[in-house]
């Protein structure tokens, strides 16, 4: 498990303006929490709770006697009275002394939050937000790994945290890891976790589970930051540099930062500032605000379709939260890569949502929320979105017997609401998001074997060639005799985008030629009866790419 950070530079004071204005964060909001200040754990390194942004925030448990020596609460735990230490098993939160800078990680999180809930209630936001700090990193770590962040998550929740938020990541969970996120899930504690600071469409825990909220991060111009991770399983995303927080080495430091761990942050505190302003909604319900009030992402190039997420997060919009304000409409339409659907028309009418996104996908799956199946009544149909009235459905339930998912095929989908008279008033959601392309591998894939002459080619036709290309094509003249090669049309991104030859059938094998760039390369003729060809590409500005014809001719000596 390593943690998901990035690269500190020192900085005067906190200025993140521009952060707030870009995610629409509120200055001021009225409180209606009822006096309980909404519990937002963060699942680390370590926290500086000296530090002035977090001296007045940090939880206390309530059934927790400081310094008695007596687990109060018995929760198996000593003296947790401001949170625990899962990895070195005591009650001292705080970076080890000796290596402050090492173990900032932690306080950068909760100066994010702390911010954030500054802007929204002013003096009033101690009351209105509390951090739990939970450490999972030992004070003797030999490197920066949460090695306990699991156990970590399994704390909080156990003693009270509203929302968690976890900054790291590893690459697959064990059974009862994963039994940890499903017991989360079914207390109503919602875990907002970073997607990764990896450069490629790879899943990370606890981000890829279903009921986490996996933030990506952007930069200052809206774009996707070329160090965040992205997929299908991201949920929405967040500015992710250029952001000022408290730093651990002293109670008055801050530091620039860059990362998807700080988007995670501001999208936990996002999470905060709904569930205070609307103290009665379960964890399904917070997320279904901030999917569906994301901003969409109209400059996202097309390989990553559905791969960040709902949206860029916009706060003011996430806490009005129009989507559980209002029954659905009798049409709404929805250009939303993932989201939620409201299950609820206006009296005596039915509700139909289009649900369009820009690009090119597999299809829609559908989920109904946890829970809430039961108190549903009516008919639900699904289809194509452009289906005529009199089609057949792609799928049609009444809403009492929902499957657990659904899914209609191609890039758009009508859903149709059908209540009965008597259905309940309150929220019933469906969740939705699109099935994703890997656009990688639209024109060629893996190895293919050729041993007769002819033509080859990239793929792609009269397209250009796919982003995040790899190809291979292993060549095999008769013994005696080796491979031409005369290319026919030739165009890809200088110095970026190569075609490489290697001396037999691995890529650890002699390279004998690399060519790269817009213009037509010389011949070929390889050293051996075998060649193997390899197509490697970025995701940026893709060309026509090339076509060549293979001939065998005899060795020479």
């Amino acid at each position: 498990m390593t943690v998901t950070c990035c690269h500190v530079s020192a900085a005067e004071a906190p200025d993140n303006d521009w952060l707030w204005r870009a995610v629409n964060a509120p200055d001021a909001i009225a409180s209606r929490n009822d006096g309980k200040p909404v519990v937002v754990a963060i699942v680390d390194d370590g926290f500086r709770t000296s530090h002035r942004d977090l001296v007045e925030f940090i939880w206390r448990n309530p059934l927790e006697i400081p310094g008695n020596g007596i687990d109060d609460d018995g929760n198996g735990h000593v003296d947790d009275v401001h949170g625990w230490d899962v990895s070195d098993d005591d009650n001292d939160i705080r970076p080890p002394a000796d290596r402050l800078a090492g173990y900032s990680h932690g306080t950068q999180l909760a100066g994010l939050v702390t911010q954030l809930a500054r802007r929204a209630w002013g003096e009033e936001a101690p009351s209105m937000a509390r951090i739990m700090p939970v450490k999972a990193m030992s004070d003797m770590a030999d490197r920066p790994y949460v090695r306990e962040g699991f156990a970590g998550i399994r704390y909080a929740m156990e003693a009270g945290a509203d929302i968690i938020i976890t900054a790291w990541g590893v690459n697959q969970v064990t059974r009862e890891e994963g039994r940890i996120l499903d017991e989360a899930e079914d207390r109503g504690v919602l875990i907002v976790a970073s997607a990764g600071n990896l450069e490629q469409e790879l899943e990370q825990y606890p981000a890829a589970h279903r009921s986490v909220v996996a933030v990506t991060a952007l930069g200052r111009d809206g774009r996707k930051i070329e160090k965040a991770a992205y997929g299908q399983f991201v949920d929405i995303a967040a500015p992710g540099t250029d952001i000022v927080s408290a730093g651990a080495v002293s109670d008055s430091a801050y530091e620039t930062l860059e990362g998807t761990s700080y988007a995670a942050a501001i999208t936990g505190g996002a999470a905060a500032l709904v569930r205070a302003r609307n103290p009665g909604y379960s964890a399904v319900q917070v997320d279904a605000c901030l999917k569906s009030s994301a901003d969409p992402l109209h400059d996202a190039p097309v390989e990553l379709s559905g791969k960040l997420g709902a949206g860029a997060l916009n706060i003011g919009a996430a806490i009005d939260c129009a989507l559980l304000r209002e029954p659905g409409r009798r049409e709404s339409a929805l250009s939303a890569t993932k989201g939620y659907l409201h299950l609820r028309a206006a009296p005596g009418e039915s509700a139909e949502w289009l649900i369009e996104p820009a690009g090119e996908f597999k299809g829609i799956r559908f989920w109904p929320a946890p829970g809430e199946r039961e108190a549903m009544r009516g008919t639900l149909r699904l289809y194509p979105a452009h289906a005529a009235g009199n089609d057949r459905p792609a799928a049609a339930h009444t809403l009492a017997a929902l499957p657990d998912t659904l899914f209609v095929a191609g890039g758009s989908a009508r859903v149709a609401l059908q209540p009965e008279a008597d259905a309940p008033a309150g929220p019933v959601l469906l969740e939705y998001e699109v099935e994703t392309i890997d656009f990688s591998k639209r024109y060629c894939s893996g190895t293919q074997r050729v041993d007769a002459e002819g033509v080859i080619e990239d793929g792609s036709g009269l397209n250009d060639y796919a982003p995040a290309s790899d190809c291979k094509w292993l060549i095999t003249a008769p013994p005696g005799q080796v491979v031409h090669f005369r290319f026919l049309e030739f165009d890809t991104e200088a110095y970026t985008d190569h075609i490489y030859f290697f001396n037999g059938a691995g890529t650890h094998e002699d390279i004998m030629a690399g060519f790269s760039g817009p213009d037509i390369p010389p011949e070929l003729t390889t050293w051996g009866n075998q060649v193997l060809m390899w197509f490697v590409t970025n995701r940026e500005i893709e060309g026509k790419g090339w076509k060549a014809e293979v001939t065998f001719r005899a060795r020479t000596p």
